[in-house]
């Protein structure tokens, strides 16, 4: 690299790491706590979840909180039965997944946010809820702790266990 060029990546460096530092933000990217990288991490529920998980929402949306999808909501066999009898707090190891679709017959999946009940103290002023954000293909895009997750779901944490709408 010649003296011009090194002179204009200098101009440019604090433009770079702005734009490094925005980046998660601009992309709905989250707190990640996961130590998992990124191409190692499974997905929290079975890739044939419908056959063994229950429906406890039905297509509805659009849902202005989760990019304008249309959603159905589903839960594991261990929680189906406390979401929609309203039986808090939910079980060790609950998975509800939220289905995010593109139409309005909820036929086309855009992406699966899903939270998953750790074990007491696994993130305890989050009610011990972890969260994932997952590709149709199951490519799991952020694990863990998720603000922009907790950020609303942080309201519904009396009464709902996090889960923010009756079924």
């Amino acid at each position: 690299m010649n003296a011009l060029g090194s002179l204009r990546l200098v101009r440019k460096w604090p433009i770079l790491v702005a734009a490094s530092l925005l980046l998660p933000v601009m992309t709905g990217c989250s707190n990640d706590k996961s130590t998992d990288p990124p191409d190692e991490r499974t997905a929290f529920f079975p890739e044939d979840f419908e056959q063994s998980y229950t429906m406890v929402r039905d297509c509805r949306g659009p849902s202005h909180d989760h990019a304008d999808s249309y959603v159905t909501v589903w839960a594991d066999p261990s929680s189906a039965q406390s979401y929609l009898e309203g039986d808090y707090p939910f079980p060790v190891g609950a998975v509800i997944v939220k289905v995010l679709h593109t139409d309005a017959s909820c036929a086309v999946v855009r992406q699966y946010d899903v939270m998953k009940k750790g074990p007491a103290g696994t993130a305890p002023d989050r009610g011990d809820w972890l969260w994932q954000e997952v590709r149709p293909d199951r490519t799991v895009l952020s694990q863990g702790v998720q603000q922009v997750c907790v950020s609303c779901h942080v309201g519904c944490a009396a009464g709902r266990d996090y889960t923010c709408t009756d079924p």
